[in-house]
């Protein structure tokens, strides 16, 4: 097909799927991007909220002691917004959950902010401790550690999941 022709074929296709769309109908021509079915396990971050959270009564116990004792530079607007934004992001922190999804062949976490796929070929291995679920990575990336202590991870149900995956992927499984 010439390059014209399959400018319009996806243009016209955009405009099909789009129709299909607000229908309700399942979009066409979507080669590659088979929507699979994901287990996905949730956790709740607590630790750094609870770090931000000190830091921010630290400062408000500073400023308020420097406003007490007549110091001018400690009476703007500008320690009271820093101590805001630090509450407001410990609450953004806190409320943003961390997840692990187990799909038919990779697994997806969020990590520094943005979401990362792990096929099955990258892994090395899975390795199941007591509270702890870890996820070797070949190659330099570094390993994804699920805890239920620091993230509050249902870890049996990971690793149960996670035992199936390895099954159907011929991936090692080290339990301690």
């Amino acid at each position: 097909m010439s390059r014209s022709w399959e400018r319009q074929v996806r243009k016209n296709q955009q405009k099909t799927n789009t129709l299909r769309q607000k229908t309700g109908q399942e979009r066409i021509g979507t080669t590659g991007t088979v929507s699979q079915a994901y287990d996905t396990f949730k956790g709740r971050n607590y630790m750094f909220p609870t770090f931000l959270m000190i830091i921010a009564i630290f400062l408000t116990i500073i400023t308020v002691g420097a406003q007490m004792s007549g110091v001018e530079e400690a009476s703007g607007a500008s320690y009271w917004f820093i101590i805001v934004m630090y509450v407001i992001l410990a609450v953004i922190m806190f409320l943003r959950r961390p997840f692990l999804r187990v799909g038919k062949d990779r697994v997806s976490t969020i990590r520094f902010n943005r979401e990362r796929t792990l096929l099955a070929g990258d892994i090395a291995k899975f390795r199941i401790e007591k509270g702890y679920v870890t996820i070797e990575t070949k190659g330099k990336s570094a390993n994804w550690i699920f805890s239920r202590f620091l993230k509050m991870f249902k870890t049996e149900e990971i690793a149960q999941r996670v035992t199936e995956f390895a099954e159907q992927h011929q991936i090692p499984v080290e339990k301690k």
